[in-house]
């Protein structure tokens, strides 16, 4: 063989280059473990956010449809005046109340939800009129109750409560469902409950995920505790998870429970209080590391017969182009000089590539990870969250910058899905197909999002040469819809916003396609465009999603999220689009509503000087001046926004000088912990945990330590004994004190009353 000392030094120089990292890899197989349980975890965690997300954007509609409908003339005059006997009298006004009912229609997983009045004893829903039990208990009855005590139970007060999973009827159809009851309140007081069956599967299959489905099992509790609704695992295990683990606050840990090891993943909703609990056992995640490093062994095994078959073949049939390649590199005497093509690397290359796309298991897996990180990402974008995005967007696959961005937005017309139930499988189809349409009809690259079960949006990127040719492009969309209606009998309509180049207005943009899709020119235009719509006369910009993040700011004392909020409406209306003093006037009237929906979350927990308030509102009502009615309207919503950040602030300090107080009296009790401080101020643990670290800036189980070691501090001074300090300090053992007192002041006690033995005495 020729140049047998090249062929040597460039086997070895490919050995070296090609099975070192491999054996690394090998020794590093101990690695895998790790990463594979923190993987199973983390989409376990991020299945929950998602779902904890998703069922906290519907009670969250649920909770505005309550407002409205407990805002309506016709229920209030009704639910105040109607009694039994008069009932039938008054049809009229029950019909006229069904109306706005049905026009409140729930875009969300409830199929039919009720009113129950008080006085009248009669039940009203969109879709029917109840006047006695014996024609309503056919249609909705909960875990079996007698009317009579199902009657008693709506005699009572509600706020945001969720009755535990049931087996329910609802219109002849049993099935498990959970109930969340809001109250019906009026300017005389309470006069019924709004009940809203919720299907119990469409909250578990969110709350399902591929490891979740088949080891281990899952759990949703209210604020207070109570599990509403349970997942067994495929073999029918479920333990609900002992109180001690949830104290801490972790989303992610291991722990013991009946004797066997399990990982506990939690999310927790900060708005409605629901913690939503998966367990997987550790001998299943264990199964899954094995077989995980397995594939990997064998991955290892082929690519080094791989390597070494193809370092073989390359020295075999590519000897003298190999000459060429490694004379450049050790600068060996052969001078002349020949082209390279480089396909001897590109032959290993595309084998090792080959090699990972056949194993279709490994693919999967990163694929799914990667696109549920992705949807949420894209979400986030949507709805104004860029903060939390914990990655960057090219780390997923989205690339924006330097493009231009168009934002689309299509929703199924309920109207079309009322005959027939539309389930979720259903809804997804659809919604592809008018995702694979558009994607047809836009260039670019096109980032499509899933919002709800019956709308979806689609983030599209273009070169900065694109220009939007709105003629052909609204032709193309109406031809999709009307494929969509001959083939599946299914409307819908499509709302594409302005272009723009920066990632920061995407959400701007989203909420200005939603407006269209929910509150514009409806006529018979199924295909809207932002700047059409914006021209109209029958447009003012105060979307709903906007709406809510301006009474979350003033229900919450954030003056600074507030002012952003109501420039953005001003900016939006006054400075871009000049709207008519007409639509002003139906603008102010609805910020003024959004000011009395603020005093309704609030429920009487500030102290609001009425009087004051109707003067501001008065004012307002008689100015002309469009800055002047924003000005006014923006010190209405300083004036409540001050008021409740004054009483949190007063709040905050009653609260932290009780909590101290309590402490310093009870730090000796040996079974001082948090479930018992909890209990004893009123809260569940979960939430008095979050509370007790805003108050103190650290977890209670860090306080309750260091009052107890300046306590241990003062009294070794004395000469009681460690036996007696750790007593009288609460510890359980003069170890657990050691220990404690060791990690805080870095000394023992006995080291540490030395050194005080030895301070010079003044």
């Amino acid at each position: 063989m020729k140049n047998k000392k090249v062929y040597t030094r460039m086997i070895i120089t490919y050995l070296l280059v090609f099975l070192i990292p491999l054996l690394l890899n090998i020794v590093s197989l101990e690695n895998i473990s790790n990463v594979t349980k923190d993987n199973i975890s983390k989409s376990v965690l991020a299945n929950l956010t998602h779902a904890r997300d998703t069922i906290d954007n519907n009670f969250r509609e649920i909770d505005t449809i309550v407002y409205n409908l407990s805002a309506n003339n016709t229920i209030q005059d009704m639910s105040a005046h109607m009694k039994e006997k008069d009932k039938y009298i008054q049809i009229s006004k029950l019909l006229s109340a069904q109306d706005y009912m049905s026009a409140m229609r729930i875009q969300t997983f409830v199929e039919e939800y009720y009113l129950f009045l008080r006085e009248s004893q009669m039940v009203i829903s969109p879709d029917h009129i109840f006047l006695d039990q014996a024609s309503c208990k056919d249609f909705f009855q909960y875990d079996g109750m007698e009317w009579g005590e199902w009657e008693k139970r709506m005699q009572e007060s509600y706020s945001k409560y969720i009755f535990p999973e049931a087996v329910s009827m609802q219109n002849k159809n049993s099935q498990n469902m959970i109930l969340y009851v809001q109250s019906l309140v009026t300017y005389s007081g309470v006069k019924g409950n709004f009940v809203f069956p919720i299907k119990s599967q469409a909250i578990k299959s969110l709350l399902k995920d591929p490891y979740v489905a088949n080891a281990g099992w899952a759990y949703l509790t209210d604020k207070e505790g109570r599990v509403i609704l349970t997942i067994p695992s495929a073999q029918d295990e479920f333990e609900l998870v002992p109180g001690k683990y949830l104290e801490n606050g972790q989303s992610i840990q291991s722990a013991e429970m009946s004797g066997r090891s399990v990982e506990i993943i939690r999310s927790v909703s900060e708005e409605t209080g629901l913690s939503f609990v998966a367990v997987l056992p550790q001998d299943y995640i264990s199964a899954q590391i094995t077989d995980a490093q397995h594939k990997t062994v064998l991955l290892i095994m082929l690519a080094v017969l791989l390597g070494i078959i193809s370092i073989l073949l390359v020295s075999w049939h590519r000897g003298r182009k190999v000459d060429q390649i490694l004379q450049m590199l050790f600068k060996l005497d052969d001078k002349e000089d020949h082209s390279m093509k480089g396909d001897e690397m590109s032959y290993i290359s595309n084998s090792l590539r080959q090699l990972i796309h056949s194993n279709s298991n490994l693919k999967d897996s990163i694929r799914e990870k990667k696109l549920v990180t992705r949807g949420l990402l894209l979400e986030n974008l949507l709805c104004g969250m860029e903060s939390r995005l914990d990655g960057s967007l090219e780390e997923y696959d989205i690339y924006m910058t330097g493009k231009k961005i168009l934002v689309i937005a299509f929703q199924i017309h309920g109207d079309t899905l009322t005959e027939e139930r539309m389930y979720a499988t259903e809804s997804a189809l659809y919604k592809q197909v008018i995702q694979n349409g558009l994607e047809e009809i836009i260039h670019g690259t096109k980032y499509a999002c899933d919002m709800d079960i019956r709308a979806g949006a689609m983030i599209c990127t273009m070169d900065q040469s694109y220009k939007l040719n709105k003629a052909k492009l609204k032709e193309q969309m109406e031809e999709l819809l009307d494929a969509l209606w001959e083939k599946y009998g299914i409307r819908a309509r499509i709302a594409v916003g302005n272009l723009c180049e920066e990632v920061s207005q995407i959400s701007k943009i989203y909420d200005k396609v939603y407006e269209m899709l929910q509150y514009g020119p409806v006529s018979d235009r199924n295909v809207l465009f932002y700047e059409n719509y914006v021209n109209s006369n029958e447009y003012y910009y105060f979307p709903a999603p906007l709406e809510e993040r301006l009474v979350n700011a003033v229900r919450t004392g954030n003056v600074k999220s507030m002012h952003e909020q109501l420039t953005e409406v001003y900016q939006v209306n006054v400075i871009e689009h000049s709207v008519s003093p007409a639509m002003m006037h139906f603008l102010v009237n609805d910020l003024q509503c959004t000011v009395f929906k603020v005093l309704h979350n609030l429920n009487g927990q500030i102290d609001v000087e009425e009087e004051e308030l109707y003067r501001q509102i008065e004012q307002l009502n008689r100015e002309s001046d469009i800055l002047l009615r924003f000005q006014r309207i923006n010190n209405i919503f300083k004036f409540v926004c001050e008021k409740v950040q004054e009483e949190n602030n007063v709040r905050s300090d009653r609260q932290m000088e009780k909590i101290q107080e309590y402490i310093s009296c009870n730090y000796s009790s040996s079974d001082m912990s948090l479930t018992k401080i909890s209990d004893d101020f009123g809260y569940a643990s979960t939430y008095f945990s979050k509370l007790f670290k805003e108050l103190f800036g650290e977890n209670f189980a860090t306080y309750l330590e260091k009052v107890r070691i300046e306590q241990v501090c003062l009294m070794l001074r004395t000469n009681a004994t460690v036996e007696k300090i750790a007593e009288q300090t609460g510890y359980n053992s003069v170890y657990v004190m050691r220990t404690a007192f060791k990690r805080i002041k870095g000394a023992t006690p006995n080291e540490y009353r030395k050194m005080i033995a030895n301070e010079p005495k003044e």
